[in-house]
C-alpha cells in the first residue's frame, strides 16, 4: 500500500490557490485587524436610526462593507482550516475570525433592534422616500415580519456575543469527523490496501472496497457515539430554548421561518415524500441493485456508480478547465 500523505505534504498544485485571496499571512494579519478597527463605521450609527432614511441607508452600506471584508478574512481562515484541520494555526486563524465575526455580530445587533422601534410605519416610508435603500428591501421586510420574535436590545446584543459559543455543537461534530476520526486501510476485492478517510470510496465500483469503506467509517465513527449524543442533545436543547425565548410554537416554527417556509408548507412535502415519492424511491432502489447485480441492497450501495466506464477520472487540471469553460 502506498504510504497516505500528510495534508503538508499534497503537492501544491492539488490545493487550491488561497493568495487569490491574501498574498501572504501577513496581509491577512493586517486585514484582520483593519476588519476590527472598522467595528466603528459601523456603531457610529447607534442611536441615530431613527433621523431619516439616509442615516439608515449609510448605517446598511457600512454594515454591508464590512462583511464584505469579514468575509474575506473568514474565507482564509476557514479554507486554511479545511485543508489540514489538525494543523495548530489553522485552528488559531479559524478560531481568531470566528471570534471576530461573533464580535462584529454583536455590535451590530444594534442595528435591528434600533430599527424595529421605530413608529410603525417608520421603515416603510422610508424605503418609500429613499432610493438607495431598494437594495435593502428584503432585508428590511424580513425585520419587520420578524419583529413579533424580536428580543431587548440587551437580550439581542447578549445571543449574538454568544453566537460562537451557540454553534459549539456543529464546531465539536465537524472537528471530530475531520480531525480526530482514525481510520484503518481497507481492502478491495483483490486484497488490495487503501488508505482511508472519511467519505472516501464511496462511489467506488469495486463493491468489497466501497463496503469495507462503510464498515471502516462507521466503526470509527462508532467509537465517538455517546460525544455526539450529548453534542446532537445539546444543539436540539439550544433550539428548544431559543425557540421559546423568542415567542414561537416550537423549534422546527422558528427553523422554517428562517427559510421562510410555513408548517403547513414543511407538512405537505413531508407528506408528499412519503406518499408519493416513496414508491419510485423504492423501484429506484430495486433497479440499481439489479444493475449492480447485488444480493442485497445497503445503504452504502446508494452512489455506487452505474457505468463505471461512463464515469472516467478527471485531473485537476481537466476539470479546472472544464469549470472555466463551461
Amino acid at each position: 500500500m502506498a504510504r497516505q500523505l500528510k495534508r503538508s505534504e499534497v503537492p501544491v498544485e492539488q490545493t487550491w490557490n488561497l493568495a487569490d485571496i491574501f498574498p501572504t499571512k501577513e496581509a491577512w494579519e493586517a486585514e484582520f485587524n483593519e476588519v476590527a478597527r472598522m467595528v466603528g463605521t459601523v456603531t457610529r450609527f447607534k442611536g441615530k436610526l431613527g433621523e431619516n432614511a439616509k442615516t439608515l441607508l449609510e448605517c446598511f452600506e457600512a454594515q454591508e462593507a464590512l462583511m464584505k471584508r469579514l468575509a474575506k478574512v473568514a474565507s482564509y481562515a476557514s479554507l486554511h482550516l479545511s485543508s489540514d484541520g489538525t494543523n495548530p494555526e489553522y485552528q488559531a486563524m479559524a478560531g481568531r475570525a470566528r471570534a471576530l465575526g461573533t464580535h462584529i455580530r454583536a455590535a451590530a445587533s444594534f442595528i435591528r433592534s434600533e430599527a424595529l422601534s421605530l413608529p410603525d410605519g417608520t421603515l416603510e416610508k422610508y424605503l418609500a422616500k429613499e432610493p438607495g435603500l431598494e437594495p435593502f428591501r428584503i432585508t428590511v421586510e424580513k425585520m419587520i415580519e420578524r419583529k413579533p420574535h424580536l428580543l431587548h436590545p440587551d437580550t439581542e446584543a447578549t445571543l449574538a456575543a454568544l453566537g460562537e459559543v451557540l454553534s459549539a455543537p456543529a464546531m465539536v461534530y465537524e472537528r471530530s469527523r475531520t480531525a480526530d476520526l482514525s481510520l484503518n486501510p481497507v481492502a478491495d476485492s483483490k486484497g488490495t490496501p487503501y488508505p482511508m478517510a472519511f467519505g472516501r470510496y464511496e462511489t467506488a465500483a469495486d463493491i468489497v472496497l466501497r463496503r469495507n469503506a462503510y464498515a471502516e467509517t462507521t466503526r470509527g465513527m462508532k467509537a465517538y457515539q455517546n460525544t455526539y449524543a450529548a453534542t446532537w442533545g445539546t444543539e436540539v436543547k439550544k433550539n428548544v430554548t431559543m425557540a421559546k425565548l423568542r415567542g414561537y410554537e416550537s423549534a422546527i416554527h422558528m427553523l422554517l421561518d428562517r427559510q421562510e417556509v410555513t408548517i403547513d408548507i414543511y407538512n405537505n412535502l413531508h407528506d408528499i415524500i412519503l406518499t408519493e415519492l416513496a414508491p419510485h424511491m423504492r423501484r429506484y432502489a430495486r433497479l440499481r441493485k439489479e444493475v449492480l447485480g447485488l444480493d442485497k441492497m445497503l445503504y452504502c450501495d446508494i452512489e455506487a456508480p452505474l457505468d463505471p466506464e461512463f464515469e472516467p477520472e478527471t485531473t485537476w487540471e481537466e476539470a479546472s478547465d472544464i469549470i472555466i469553460n463551461g
